[in-house]
Protein backbone atom coordinates (compact mmCIF):
# COMPACT_ATOMS: atom_id res chain seq x y z
CA UNK A 1 0.00 0.00 0.00
CA UNK A 2 1.43 3.32 -1.08
CA UNK A 3 1.87 5.93 1.97
CA UNK A 4 -0.92 8.61 2.06
CA UNK A 5 1.07 11.66 0.60
CA UNK A 6 1.37 9.26 -2.55
CA UNK A 7 -2.02 8.93 -2.79
CA UNK A 8 -2.96 12.56 -3.03
CA UNK A 9 -0.56 12.98 -5.63
CA UNK A 10 -2.90 10.72 -7.61
CA UNK A 11 -6.09 11.97 -6.55
CA UNK A 12 -4.20 15.98 -7.03
CA UNK A 13 -3.55 14.97 -10.70
CA UNK A 14 -7.26 13.19 -11.44
CA UNK A 15 -8.43 16.73 -10.29
CA UNK A 16 -6.55 19.20 -12.00
CA UNK A 17 -6.72 16.69 -14.95
CA UNK A 18 -10.80 17.04 -14.56
CA UNK A 19 -9.99 21.02 -14.01
CA UNK A 20 -8.12 20.92 -17.41
CA UNK A 21 -11.37 19.55 -19.03
CA UNK A 22 -14.34 21.03 -17.44
CA UNK A 23 -12.82 24.42 -15.98
CA UNK A 24 -10.64 26.02 -19.29
CA UNK A 25 -7.21 25.77 -17.58
CA UNK A 26 -4.58 26.02 -19.96
CA UNK A 27 -3.41 22.88 -20.43
CA UNK A 28 -0.11 24.38 -21.14
CA UNK A 29 0.58 24.88 -17.48
CA UNK A 30 0.11 21.07 -16.50
CA UNK A 31 4.07 19.64 -16.08
CA UNK A 32 3.48 16.78 -17.87
CA UNK A 33 6.66 14.79 -17.86
CA UNK A 34 7.14 15.65 -13.99
CA UNK A 35 3.86 13.75 -12.77
CA UNK A 36 4.13 11.26 -15.32
CA UNK A 37 7.71 10.20 -13.57
CA UNK A 38 6.19 10.65 -10.30
CA UNK A 39 3.32 8.40 -10.67
CA UNK A 40 6.09 6.17 -12.20
CA UNK A 41 7.48 5.91 -8.75
CA UNK A 42 4.33 5.47 -7.14
CA UNK A 43 3.48 2.32 -9.73
CA UNK A 44 5.84 0.65 -8.42
CA UNK A 45 4.90 0.53 -4.46
CA UNK A 46 0.62 -0.13 -5.42
CA UNK A 47 -0.36 -3.86 -4.62
CA UNK A 48 -4.25 -2.84 -3.27
CA UNK A 49 -6.60 -3.10 -6.68
CA UNK A 50 -8.73 0.40 -5.33
CA UNK A 51 -4.90 2.55 -5.45
CA UNK A 52 -4.62 0.96 -8.72
CA UNK A 53 -7.16 2.14 -10.16
CA UNK A 54 -6.66 5.66 -8.78
CA UNK A 55 -3.27 5.52 -11.08
CA UNK A 56 -4.66 4.08 -14.33
CA UNK A 57 -7.27 6.95 -13.84
CA UNK A 58 -4.16 9.67 -12.95
CA UNK A 59 -2.44 8.02 -16.47
CA UNK A 60 -5.83 8.60 -18.28
CA UNK A 61 -6.39 11.90 -16.98
CA UNK A 62 -3.04 13.39 -17.86
CA UNK A 63 -3.32 11.31 -21.30
CA UNK A 64 -6.65 13.51 -21.86
CA UNK A 65 -4.32 17.09 -20.78
CA UNK A 66 -1.95 16.17 -23.84
CA UNK A 67 -4.86 15.62 -26.36
CA UNK A 68 -6.18 18.78 -24.54
CA UNK A 69 -2.89 20.53 -25.72
CA UNK A 70 -3.22 19.14 -29.15
CA UNK A 71 -6.79 20.22 -29.78
CA UNK A 72 -5.48 23.57 -29.04
CA UNK A 73 -2.73 24.09 -31.19
CA UNK A 74 -5.15 22.66 -34.13
CA UNK A 75 -7.52 25.30 -33.02
CA UNK A 76 -5.19 28.05 -33.24
CA UNK A 77 -3.18 27.09 -36.12
CA UNK A 78 -6.96 26.84 -37.76
CA UNK A 79 -7.22 30.67 -37.31
CA UNK A 80 -3.31 31.37 -38.27
CA UNK A 81 -2.39 32.22 -35.07
CA UNK A 82 0.92 32.54 -33.94
CA UNK A 83 1.33 32.33 -30.40
CA UNK A 84 4.82 33.44 -28.61
CA UNK A 85 5.61 29.45 -27.42
CA UNK A 86 4.26 28.12 -30.84
CA UNK A 87 7.48 30.61 -32.62
CA UNK A 88 9.74 29.66 -30.15
CA UNK A 89 9.25 25.98 -30.26
CA UNK A 90 9.62 26.81 -34.19
CA UNK A 91 13.01 28.32 -34.27
CA UNK A 92 13.97 25.88 -31.68
CA UNK A 93 13.86 23.25 -34.20
CA UNK A 94 15.48 25.76 -37.36
CA UNK A 95 19.34 25.44 -37.95
CA UNK A 96 21.36 28.71 -38.43
CA UNK A 97 21.03 28.31 -42.18
CA UNK A 98 17.50 28.07 -42.12
CA UNK A 99 17.42 31.00 -39.67
CA UNK A 100 20.00 32.95 -42.36
CA UNK A 101 17.00 32.00 -45.17
CA UNK A 102 14.40 33.58 -43.04
CA UNK A 103 16.34 36.77 -42.37
CA UNK A 104 16.91 37.07 -46.31
CA UNK A 105 13.42 36.59 -46.91
CA UNK A 106 11.82 38.34 -44.73
CA UNK A 107 14.29 41.48 -45.15
CA UNK A 108 13.09 44.49 -46.34
CA UNK A 109 15.07 47.61 -45.94
CA UNK A 110 13.41 50.63 -46.18
CA UNK A 111 16.92 52.78 -46.38
CA UNK A 112 18.74 53.77 -49.84
CA UNK A 113 21.86 55.10 -50.12
CA UNK A 114 22.49 56.91 -53.58
CA UNK A 115 25.85 58.13 -54.25
CA UNK A 116 28.13 59.48 -57.78
CA UNK A 117 30.14 56.83 -59.30
CA UNK A 118 33.81 58.59 -59.99
CA UNK A 119 33.02 58.77 -63.93
CA UNK A 120 29.93 60.26 -63.02
CA UNK A 121 31.77 63.34 -60.95
CA UNK A 122 34.91 63.42 -63.97
CA UNK A 123 32.14 64.10 -66.37
CA UNK A 124 30.37 66.85 -63.99
CA UNK A 125 33.68 68.11 -64.21
CA UNK A 126 34.29 68.23 -67.49
CA UNK A 127 30.74 69.88 -68.13
CA UNK A 128 31.43 72.77 -65.59
CA UNK A 129 34.95 73.66 -66.88
CA UNK A 130 33.80 73.51 -70.84
CA UNK A 131 30.66 75.53 -70.00
CA UNK A 132 31.04 79.12 -71.90
CA UNK A 133 31.14 82.35 -69.09
CA UNK A 134 27.78 83.88 -68.41
CA UNK A 135 28.54 87.01 -69.98
CA UNK A 136 28.47 85.18 -73.27
CA UNK A 137 26.12 82.30 -72.42
CA UNK A 138 22.18 83.15 -74.06
CA UNK A 139 20.41 86.32 -75.03
CA UNK A 140 18.46 88.98 -73.39
CA UNK A 141 15.18 88.53 -72.79
CA UNK A 142 12.28 90.61 -74.76
CA UNK A 143 10.29 91.57 -71.94
CA UNK A 144 6.59 93.70 -72.62
CA UNK A 145 4.23 95.39 -70.36
CA UNK A 146 0.93 93.61 -70.48
CA UNK A 147 -1.88 96.00 -68.99
CA UNK A 148 -3.69 93.29 -66.59
CA UNK A 149 -7.64 93.08 -67.13
CA UNK A 150 -10.63 92.08 -65.04
CA UNK A 151 -11.46 88.42 -64.96
CA UNK A 152 -13.83 86.90 -66.06
CA UNK A 153 -16.65 84.99 -64.09
CA UNK A 154 -15.25 81.54 -66.27
CA UNK A 155 -11.48 82.70 -65.22
CA UNK A 156 -12.71 82.86 -61.53
CA UNK A 157 -14.60 79.64 -61.66
CA UNK A 158 -11.46 77.73 -63.44
CA UNK A 159 -9.27 79.09 -60.23
CA UNK A 160 -11.70 78.38 -57.71
CA UNK A 161 -12.91 82.28 -56.87
CA UNK A 162 -16.59 83.15 -56.24
CA UNK A 163 -17.89 85.69 -54.84
CA UNK A 164 -19.76 84.76 -51.50
CA UNK A 165 -23.09 85.54 -53.44
CA UNK A 166 -21.54 83.00 -56.19
CA UNK A 167 -21.11 80.26 -53.58
CA UNK A 168 -24.59 80.26 -51.87
CA UNK A 169 -26.03 80.17 -55.06
CA UNK A 170 -23.90 76.73 -55.80
CA UNK A 171 -24.88 75.08 -52.26
CA UNK A 172 -28.71 76.58 -53.67
CA UNK A 173 -28.44 74.53 -56.84
CA UNK A 174 -26.60 71.48 -55.49
CA UNK A 175 -29.39 71.36 -52.75
CA UNK A 176 -32.16 71.04 -55.03
CA UNK A 177 -30.23 68.54 -57.21
CA UNK A 178 -30.56 66.55 -54.26
CA UNK A 179 -33.93 66.81 -53.35
CA UNK A 180 -34.78 66.36 -57.06
CA UNK A 181 -32.22 62.87 -56.96
CA UNK A 182 -33.94 61.75 -53.68
CA UNK A 183 -37.39 62.80 -54.36
CA UNK A 184 -40.19 63.22 -51.52
CA UNK A 185 -38.96 62.52 -48.02
CA UNK A 186 -36.23 60.12 -49.57
CA UNK A 187 -32.61 59.68 -49.16
CA UNK A 188 -29.84 58.63 -52.08
CA UNK A 189 -26.36 56.62 -52.02
CA UNK A 190 -23.73 58.95 -51.28
CA UNK A 191 -21.77 58.01 -54.26
CA UNK A 192 -24.56 57.92 -56.91
CA UNK A 193 -25.02 61.37 -56.27
CA UNK A 194 -21.02 62.48 -55.93
CA UNK A 195 -19.47 60.45 -58.68
CA UNK A 196 -19.62 62.20 -61.69
CA UNK A 197 -17.91 61.27 -64.98
CA UNK A 198 -14.43 63.27 -64.42
CA UNK A 199 -12.61 62.71 -60.86
CA UNK A 200 -12.46 66.28 -60.69
CA UNK A 201 -15.84 66.81 -60.77
CA UNK A 202 -16.87 64.31 -58.41
CA UNK A 203 -14.04 66.13 -55.56
CA UNK A 204 -16.13 69.02 -56.42
CA UNK A 205 -19.24 67.61 -55.81
CA UNK A 206 -17.78 66.00 -52.62
CA UNK A 207 -16.76 69.47 -51.46
CA UNK A 208 -20.06 70.98 -51.93
CA UNK A 209 -22.11 68.20 -50.14
CA UNK A 210 -19.67 68.62 -46.96
CA UNK A 211 -21.18 72.14 -47.32
CA UNK A 212 -24.76 71.20 -47.85
CA UNK A 213 -24.19 68.87 -43.99
CA UNK A 214 -22.56 71.60 -42.28
CA UNK A 215 -25.54 74.23 -43.37
CA UNK A 216 -28.34 72.03 -42.19
CA UNK A 217 -29.39 71.34 -45.70
CA UNK A 218 -28.90 67.57 -45.72
CA UNK A 219 -27.96 64.67 -43.61
CA UNK A 220 -25.60 61.92 -43.70
CA UNK A 221 -26.66 58.37 -42.40
CA UNK A 222 -24.06 55.81 -42.23
CA UNK A 223 -24.94 51.97 -42.28
CA UNK A 224 -21.22 50.56 -40.52
CA UNK A 225 -22.65 46.69 -41.46
CA UNK A 226 -23.36 47.62 -44.87
CA UNK A 227 -20.90 49.95 -45.57
CA UNK A 228 -23.31 52.63 -47.30
CA UNK A 229 -23.69 56.23 -46.82
CA UNK A 230 -26.41 58.02 -47.74
CA UNK A 231 -27.29 61.55 -48.27
CA UNK A 232 -30.84 62.80 -47.23
CA UNK A 233 -31.89 66.32 -48.14
CA UNK A 234 -33.65 68.64 -45.64
CA UNK A 235 -36.98 70.10 -47.00
CA UNK A 236 -35.68 73.30 -45.48
CA UNK A 237 -32.62 74.60 -43.85
CA UNK A 238 -32.21 73.71 -40.43
CA UNK A 239 -29.54 76.09 -38.49
CA UNK A 240 -27.06 73.67 -36.92
CA UNK A 241 -27.62 73.35 -33.22
CA UNK A 242 -24.89 74.23 -30.76
CA UNK A 243 -24.16 70.67 -29.66
CA UNK A 244 -21.08 69.19 -29.96
CA UNK A 245 -21.05 66.93 -33.12
CA UNK A 246 -18.69 64.61 -34.61
CA UNK A 247 -17.47 64.74 -38.58
CA UNK A 248 -17.52 62.36 -40.81
CA UNK A 249 -13.98 61.88 -43.10
CA UNK A 250 -14.92 60.29 -46.57
CA UNK A 251 -12.08 59.39 -48.53
CA UNK A 252 -11.82 60.10 -52.27
CA UNK A 253 -9.47 57.81 -54.42
CA UNK A 254 -8.84 57.69 -57.72
CA UNK A 255 -8.36 54.56 -58.10
CA UNK A 256 -11.73 53.84 -56.15
CA UNK A 257 -13.55 56.22 -58.10
CA UNK A 258 -12.47 54.63 -61.12
CA UNK A 259 -13.56 51.27 -60.38
CA UNK A 260 -17.04 52.60 -59.99
CA UNK A 261 -17.33 54.51 -63.08
CA UNK A 262 -16.02 50.95 -64.84
CA UNK A 263 -18.80 49.01 -62.25
CA UNK A 264 -21.80 51.68 -63.34
CA UNK A 265 -21.01 51.12 -67.09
Amino acid sequence: MVSKKKRELMLRIIDLAKSVRDRGVDPFEVEIDDLFQRLREVFSEIEDPEELLLDIQAVLGLSDVISQQGEWIKHKSSLLYFDPMLVQWKLKELSKKQLAYVLVNSWHPIVELECMSPPGIREAEEYWRNLAPLSERGVELETQEVSPKPLGQEELDEIGLWSSEDFVDRVEKTWKNLKETAGDGGRVPYWDFVDSDSFSETVHRAWMVSFLISYGYATIELKPLEEKIFLKPSEERRTPSGKVSSSVPVSIQYEDWKKRVVQSV
